[in-house]
């Protein structure tokens, strides 16, 4: 790599310090030697360009008083062929292709600064070039030796033209440029070597000969279609001047080859545009292609509908078979969507698990509720992933324009909506939008909205409740339970949003951080002389089956300090018998790493004595359902004392939930219970309260 001499000077236009020490760190990293100077506001970058000379202008894109293409117009102000070159961290492709059109070099991303230096040389040659194309044209008599070596070597193409639009001279690059041999191109006009690309400037370059005044800066950076010998177009990207030689005018016009960059902006404009993993239009490009559908059936009188499609518990299958098959399963879910439309119909995937479908020129409802039969029956069969079968199911929601709504926001609204309460209904079929479903469906999507923004709020609580051992009083432990207090609103039951965190995935972050709040609530009362205490969480579904889970739990107790015998993870039947080999192997790593493990809600689920017995747990937690009517229920009575008996056979410790009278603590202790929680020794409290309780007391009377 050619590098800039010493005299090279950068102006650096970046409004964060550390950002500019980087980048200048990577152009001396690659052998470059180069001074500079810093300006991040309009005023600061006017007197830098006013008062010094620059060799090129490196740029962040985003800035506190104005932006990169502001930036670039003040630049090209000054000087139409200083190199300006946009490096930036945030910067999206159909941003970064406005850039390039205004006049920007190249942009380069703040993570890969490994190619600012290559650039950079790049650009301060192609300067070079441009300049002395710019001099030699306005001196060509007086220096024509100079000019000829210039004109040879550039790696644009390079033509004079005269004042009838005729090419009288070119030079190498355009004629392998073109296909063309340089005495073919003599003679040619240039309006049929390079046409406008769009049909309104067909008249051009007869035009532009005919005139005699100063070209405009809009006829700079054309963009033209050069048409080759062999009949290929290529794109490229014109500059004009005006010159005079032998006392005629003459036009010198510089033709860049821009394919590579048309194919760059082609890609990313797909990306932009289109779904990688499917094929399919995005979310943007089906909001765009709606508005127009909602156009033409305004213009013709016509009718259209909206499917929004939700896969039913497709989380589930990806965390069975991994993101690699659950692809699998997205891509053959996309397949088989589309078999389900018309050709003339429009499917797109905005992500996840979620689909959308336009329906054109529909007659009546009725042809959407087919189509909707149709998704349902496609999705339901049987998905083939590396020798094993799985089934899903999904959800539709239907809107119809215009009669539920007459813009595209709302018809995508309205279908979404429809959608939540087609899962409201059990999940596995399709619902019409009426405006009576809105406030349900809403209050869903607004819930769904509040638990995320509760996440980044910090408006989730941890509530502790006592768990006193039944031989002696002693308060032993505390299980946490979550709470959350929505402002303006309250309490929320976690009845009410457990399950929707768990649906979305939202219930890892939340579990987390309960448990790392358990763990510090723990050690603190360990470090107060309750050297036994233990704290118990309970495990969700999804958490259980997270691959980080043993990781996660052996950082919360680095982080927290607590010893991890002193952490009880609380796990119910059904999670467990849902693959019980799998689960085996998680809890033994679990056990491994010294924390208690106990299977909660026992009774309620369908684990066989043989699975119990290889499962490696220390605690069964009896039901409160089993508790409440005891012991006036005999039926009541006589579970519990099997699950006691039971218990203790496999040499397990039990914990009875949900104890409040003092007929229930009796029965207990007189059948061996081994703990109790529930209302008759205390409710679930803040930490606060608790260490209160700790205070007054740490024994319960019996």
């Amino acid at each position: 790599m050619n590098s800039p001499t010493p005299s090279t000077r950068l102006l650096l236009v970046e409004d964060d310090e550390n950002d500019a020490i980087l980048i200048l760190a990577s152009l001396r990293h690659g052998g470059l030697q180069v001074t500079h100077r810093r300006v991040w506001s309009k005023t600061e970058l006017q007197e830098a360009l006013a008062q010094e000379t620059w060799s090129a202008v490196l740029c962040d894109y985003n800035l506190p008083q104005f932006d990169g293409l502001a930036a670039l117009k003040m630049v090209r102000a000054h000087d139409a062929d200083l190199p300006f070159i946009i490096v930036s961290g945030a910067i999206g492709e159909e941003t970064a292709v406005a850039a390039m059109r205004s006049g920007a070099q190249d942009f380069v991303m703040k993570q890969s600064l490994g190619r600012l230096g290559a650039v950079l040389v790049r650009e301060l040659g192609e300067a070079e070039i441009r300049r002395a194309a710019r001099l030699a044209s306005s001196q060509l008599q007086a220096k024509e030796a100079l000019l000829d070596s210039i004109v040879t070597t550039a790696a644009d193409g390079i033509a004079v033209v005269n004042a009838s639009g005729f090419i009288g001279f070119t030079n190498p690059a355009l004629a392998a440029l073109t296909g063309h041999t340089p005495p073919e191109l003599h003679g040619l006009p240039v309006k049929q070597l390079l046409r406008p690309a769009g049909a309104a400037d067909a008249g051009f370059w007869d035009v532009l000969c005919e005139s005699t005044g100063t070209i405009r800066a809009d006829m700079t950076n054309l963009q033209m279609h050069a048409h080759t010998r062999s009949g290929a177009i290529i794109p490229v990207e014109i500059k004009v001047s005006r010159m005079t030689l032998d006392d005629e005018p003459k036009l010198t016009v510089v033709v860049r080859d821009v394919s590579e960059r048309v194919r760059s902006e082609e890609r990313m404009w797909r990306l932009a545009h289109f779904d990688e993993l499917s094929g399919l239009p995005n979310r943007l490009l089906f909001r765009q292609l709606l508005e127009q559908a909602i156009r033409d059936a305004n213009r013709e009188r016509k009718s259209i509908a909206v499917l929004f499609v939700d896969l039913d518990r497709f989380k589930l299958i990806n965390d069975t078979v991994g993101h690699d098959g659950g692809d699998m399963v997205l891509r053959q879910v996309a397949g088989r969507l589309r078999q389900c439309l018309r050709e003339a119909d429009l499917l797109s995937r905005f992500g996840g698990d979620e689909f959308a479908a336009l329906l054109r020129e529909i007659d009546d409802p009725e042809a959407a509720r087919a189509s909707a039969q149709r998704v349902l029956a496609a999705v339901a069969q049987p998905y083939d992933i590396s020798g094993e079968t799985y089934h899903l199911s999904a959800s539709i929601g239907i809107s119809i324009y215009p009669g539920d709504s007459p813009d595209a926001t709302a018809l995508l609204r309205n279908a979404e909506l429809a959608m939540y309460r087609a899962k409201d209904q059990g999940k596995n079929n399709f619902q019409f939008h009426s405006p009576q479903m809105n406030a349900h469906s809403l209050e869903y999507v607004v819930l769904e909205r509040s638990l995320r923004r509760a996440i980044e709020l910090d408006e989730f609580m941890v509530h502790f409740q006592p768990q006193v051992d039944l031989t002696d009083g002693r308060i032993v432990g505390a299980e946490a339970l979550l709470r959350w207090n929505l402002p303006e609103v309250g309490m929320i039951p976690p009845v009410k949003f457990i399950p929707l965190a768990e649906e979305t995935g939202l219930i890892v972050p939340i579990g987390r951080l309960v448990l790392m709040r358990a763990c510090v609530a723990a050690k603190k009362w360990q470090e107060s002389g309750l050297r036994d205490f233990r704290v118990a969480v309970n495990l969700s579904p999804r958490q259980f089956n997270q691959s980080e889970l043993v990781i996660d739990i052996i950082n919360i107790l680095e982080d927290s300090g607590l010893p991890p015998e002193h952490l009880e993870l609380e796990i119910t039947e059904s999670m467990v018998m849902a693959n019980p080999e799998g689960a085996t192997a998680i809890l033994r790593e679990l056990r491994a790493v010294g924390v208690h493990l106990a299977i909660d809600d026992f009774g309620t689920g369908y684990s066989s004595l043989g699975y119990l017995k290889r499962f490696p747990v220390h605690t069964l937690k009896i039901d409160h359902s089993f508790i409440k009517d005891i012991p006036a229920d005999p039926d009541d009575v006589a579970i519990t004392q099997a699950i006691i008996a039971m218990g203790h056979s496999l040499r397990l410790e039990v914990v009875a939930e949900g104890v409040e009278t003092a007929e229930q603590l009796d029965f207990l202790r007189k059948n061996g219970c081994d703990y109790m929680q529930g209302y008759l020794v205390g409710k679930p409290m803040p930490a606060d309260e608790f260490n209160r309780l700790l205070a007054e007391r740490t024994h319960w009377s019996l």
